[in-house]
């Protein structure tokens, strides 16, 4: 029981009833209720109402069946305490073979429940701190690469696959060098030897313009941003291709992950705590207490924090509480402090209850430590115990003076009696005869003695009582021996019967003992036997299923249980650790001193650990050691001290992985090139990245809290918080999971343009906003620069053939060439001048630029050269080159053909002025061109050529296509001619 009362978890031993038969100190302190409270009652006493209707039910369909739901199993469930409030918890039942108890164990799961919450929030926000990262980083525009000290390539995102060429398996493991140049590569790492043996940086920390090298060779100038991720051995590189000033915008899923401090821990420990804690500055104000603190007193924590102690402390005590603290701090002379006492506190409620308290000072802070322990139970006990003995007292002397009288009613009450005579028949019974056999005393009278045997007894009975008449010998009279009786239904049951003789009358007297209840307390404590061997095989299975080490040591701290947690979290073997000292579980700088403490202990009573929960460090059989959380408590009756030990291995080890995880992402997110805001559903900015803080000029500490209002144009700040709201209530996404150009405010009032991207992300329920916004200043102006030189360069383009355009920009001299293969052609309207001289202007220029714009489409079909128009004339050149076979000559004489099918379409519109012919004339030589004068360009040619090309269209025919010998000879065979005279 000691060891059961040490436990951590609830014990309830029920019968097949569903009576509760044990429980232990800890199912007390869980459920509120006593043990005297808790044994003879149903265990539906402990069960919410939903369940507590069924049980019995469940149990009676468990003795019918044979079928085990929950027997041999744990499950979670609901347990409901004696105020009624419930909590969750892990229930294990077993049953003991023989005896028909079952015994649960009950593991409160509330602070693990709140553990296991707090751990899934932390990787929940380490998988979305994750999942942010990685999206800003695949996000990004720009090529990010992170290396190690050998340059080897550990991470890429996927712009730097698309900017590079490379697929992400190709690059990892890879050198980094592989991006670079040859006479850079063949040197980059002895620049990372220098800088890992020197550690000057040169790169690291700046922005510098280098040049890359893609899969296929090429290569494109570069921004490369550097910067080192510390602790990790990292360096993280952002590459932005400076080819088309262009960038793409990340997106952002990040929300900062709060650490748990050291604070909050100590502050779970002592929540943790079997006793009420409160902590106190000079001036007596509570600084902090736990929860065990408002389950006794019932104040919450922000009623006691700032309040001054003597709150809980009777009025006589409290009016002279402040003057003592005011003694102690002047004279430094300790009563209260580093003893423990027995007092009287006080409730919210007005009620008091007795308490030891137990004080101790903190040197570094000057704080106030106090340990209060309920003694209400305590008390209430010993006033029963005393109770109980005073009530054994009165008994034992009223006992004593009615022995007498208590022995006569004793011996009529609980035996039958029978008076036969020497024929055996009946004379006299008692009660007792009638209730254990079932006859009436009127059927018992005058019948024999045989009608209470058994058959095979009765037939010979009157012999027996003949045999001793005759012989005197005395075989069953003065002796007790056990019998078998038989009752009026027949039934049978063991009894000792005692006889003897009345020496006056003769009769005889037997007295008959009903042994079914004997029998059955011997069979009973069979089974108690076997029942406390298995239930501490029980215990002993328990423990070895525990989920944490279990240590049993005695006074002189010798090592007298471990369960099987013990052996796998430390690696002796149960042999090794029995009946060896403690200390061997600890580093030698504790374990040197440690039988000094238990010494100290036992002399003074003073406890620093016992019913406490610490954290500590431990050492294993191979001299490795570890941090634990050790919880000790004491067995009052034998002495021993029981200690469990967790394993805080792992979670130390999360902990810092978060923790390196978190500042390697708060370092990749400030060396984004774009600025990064993450603002709440009330639009206050709660992160920033270090580009915000240069682009706009505020600092992170001037930007957290305030309303992301503060980066816009007044006449957008002040509506902006009514648009997150409309969005919040209506969901319409205008801004959200988009890109869009806006005005931005600097901390210094100028503005400036910006490419602003938002998307949206869940937090525990909570919204939040993530906003990347790139400074397109310079961008816009070079696209406006862009945009005019490509204006400059189409009109240039029109009035110039491309390659003379093109020769014109690099160099603005004069062109003058020699072209010795070029067409030539020149095309007039018949009769021009008398047909416009009864045309209006505006006629004369529609009719011109409808039939004039026909041409200039093919020309472009035909990829020739138009050269200018006069007038009513248009000519038109194969592109001048130097080449004697070529194709111009025959371009140009299909396209003097289309010419006239495009004269034909325009006559079939039915133009106003009637309808209209050409003469064409074409010749093929040599020509000069050049472009002649510095404003409106033109692009000229002179020679023979030209002037014959102009004789053929003067003095051809209309309708007609008038040659020279040289096209007849240069155009090919596909065009047929006509020889004029």
């Amino acid at each position: 029981m000691g060891i059961l009362d040490a436990s951590f978890h609830s014990l309830f031993v029920i019968d097949s009833h569903c009576i509760i038969q044990m429980v232990n100190k800890k199912s007390c302190e869980d459920f509120g209720w006593t043990k005297e409270e808790f044994l003879g009652r149903n265990i539906s006493m402990i069960m919410t109402p939903d369940v507590a209707a069924n049980h019995d039910q469940y149990m009676k369909n468990y003795l019918s069946t044979g079928i085990k739901k929950m027997i041999g199993t744990q499950r979670q469930v609901t347990a409901r305490r004696k105020d009624g409030s419930t909590f969750p918890c892990t229930l294990g039942l077993s049953e003991t073979p023989n005896c028909e108890l079952y015994c649960g164990f009950i593991r409160d799961l509330t602070q693990q429940k709140k553990s296991e919450s707090d751990m899934l929030e932390k990787n929940k926000e380490l998988i979305r701190n994750e999942s942010l990262v990685r999206g800003i980083l695949e996000a990004s525009s720009h090529a990010l690469f992170v290396i190690d000290e050998t340059c080897t390539i550990q991470m890429v995102n996927d712009q730097s696959c698309k900017a590079l060429g490379w697929t992400k398996e190709e690059f990892l493991g890879n050198n980094i060098n592989m991006i670079m140049p040859p006479h850079i590569a063949m040197n980059h790492d002895q620049y990372m030897k220098n800088y890992l043996t020197t550690g000057i940086k040169k790169m690291i920390g700046t922005q510098r313009e280098v040049t890359a090298c893609r899969k296929d060779g090429t290569t494109f100038p570069c921004m490369l941003d550097l910067s080192e991720a510390k602790g990790s051995g990292l360096i993280c590189g952002f590459i932005r291709d400076l080819t088309t000033q262009k960038a793409a915008e990340m997106e952002l899923f990040k929300k900062n992950k709060i650490l748990q401090e050291k604070q909050d821990i100590m502050a779970g420990i002592l929540d943790a705590s079997f006793h009420a804690l409160f902590v106190i500055d000079d001036k007596c104000i509570i600084q902090m207490v736990n929860e065990k603190s408002c389950e006794v007193f019932g104040w919450r924590k922000d009623e006691f924090i700032g309040n001054n102690i003597n709150m809980i402390m009777p009025s006589d005590v409290a009016v002279h509480h402040d003057q003592y603290m005011k003694q102690y701090l002047e004279t430094g002379i300790k009563r209260m402090i580093g003893t423990q006492r027995e007092v009287t506190a006080r409730r919210k409620d007005g009620t008091t209850f007795p308490c030891v308290l137990g004080l101790s000072e903190t040197q570094q802070s000057g704080m106030i430590c106090g340990f209060i322990r309920d003694l209400t139970e305590e008390k209430d006990h010993e006033a029963k115990i005393i109770e109980k003995q005073l009530a054994a007292e009165k008994l034992s002397n009223d006992l004593q003076a009615n022995q007498g009288i208590i022995m006569g009613i004793l011996d009529a009450a609980f035996h039958a009696l029978f008076v036969i005579d020497r024929k055996c028949i009946i004379h006299m019974v008692n009660r007792k005869s009638c209730d254990i056999f079932g006859w009436t005393k009127e059927e018992f009278i005058g019948n024999n003695i045989k009608m209470i045997m058994p058959a095979h007894i009765a037939a010979n009975h009157d012999e027996y009582m003949n045999q001793y008449l005759k012989t005197g010998i005395q075989k069953m009279i003065g002796t007790q021996r056990e019998v078998t009786a038989c009752r009026k239904d027949g039934t049978t049951f063991p009894c000792v019967l005692g006889l003897s003789v009345t020496p006056q009358s003769g009769m005889i007297c037997g007295f008959i003992r009903d042994l079914t209840k004997d029998k059955a307390a011997q069979a009973a404590l069979m089974t108690k036997n076997s029942e406390l061997q298995m239930h501490q095989n029980l215990i002993m299975s328990i423990l070895d299923a525990s989920f944490h080490a279990l240590f049993v040591i005695n006074e002189q701290c010798i090592i007298q249980m471990v369960n099987a947690k013990s052996v796998d979290v430390f690696g002796w073997a149960r042999e090794e650790f029995i009946g060896q000292n403690i200390k061997m579980i600890m580093p030698p700088v504790i374990a040197d001193n440690h039988d000094d403490y238990v010494k100290h202990y036992l002399d003074t009573g003073m406890k620093k650990m016992i019913g406490t929960q610490r954290e500590v460090t431990a050492q294993r059989k191979d001299g490795s050691t570890f941090p634990c959380r050790l919880g000790l408590s004491e067995t009052k009756e034998s002495g021993l001290i029981c200690g469990f030990i967790h394993d805080l291995t792992e979670e130390k080890a999360a902990e810092a992985e978060i923790l390196a995880k978190k500042r390697l992402a708060e370092k990749i997110i400030d060396a984004a090139f774009d600025s990064l805001f993450v603002i709440s559903e009330r639009g206050i900015i709660e992160m920033v990245n270090r580009t915000s803080t240069t682009v706009f000029g505020w600092s992170q500490e001037e930007f957290i809290g305030q309303n992301i209002s503060m980066i816009m144009p007044t006449d957008h700040a002040e509506n902006h918080d009514g648009y997150l709201e409309r969005y919040l209530k209506t969901g319409f996404k205008k801004m959200m999971g988009k890109e869009r150009e806006v005005e931005a405010r600097r901390k210094d009032g100028s503005t400036f343009s910006c490419i602003l991207g938002m998307s949206e992300v869940e937090n525990g329920g909570t919204k939040q906003f993530v906003g990347f916004i790139k400074d397109v200043t310079i961008q816009k102006s070079l696209l406006l620069a862009q945009a005019e030189r490509e204006a400059s360069d189409s009109l240039l383009f029109n009035i110039l053939p491309e390659h003379i355009a093109r020769r014109l920009k690099q160099d603005p001299s004069h062109i003058a060439d020699l072209y010795n293969n070029t067409t030539i052609l020149f095309a007039d309207i018949v009769g021009f001048t008398d047909r416009t001289s009864v045309m209006s202007p505006h006629d004369v220029v529609m009719m011109l630029n409808d039939i004039f714009s026909r041409f200039d489409y093919l020309v472009d079909v035909y990829d020739l050269n138009k050269v200018k128009t006069i007038g009513d004339c248009y000519m038109v050149t194969s592109i001048p080159t130097d080449e004697l076979e070529n194709d111009g000559c025959s371009r140009v004489c299909r396209f003097a053909l289309d010419m006239f099918k495009a004269v034909r379409s325009f006559n079939n519109t039915g133009p106003r002025h009637g309808q209209i012919n050409f003469r064409i004339g074409i010749a093929t030589g040599q020509v000069v061109a050049g472009v002649v004068g510095t404003k409106r360009f033109l692009f000229d040619m002179w020679g023979d050529a030209v002037n014959v090309a102009a004789r053929m269209e003067q003095s051809g025919l209309a309708g007609q296509i008038q040659v020279t010998k040289e096209v007849v000879e240069s155009a090919g065979p596909e065009f047929n001619f006509e020889r004029r005279g």
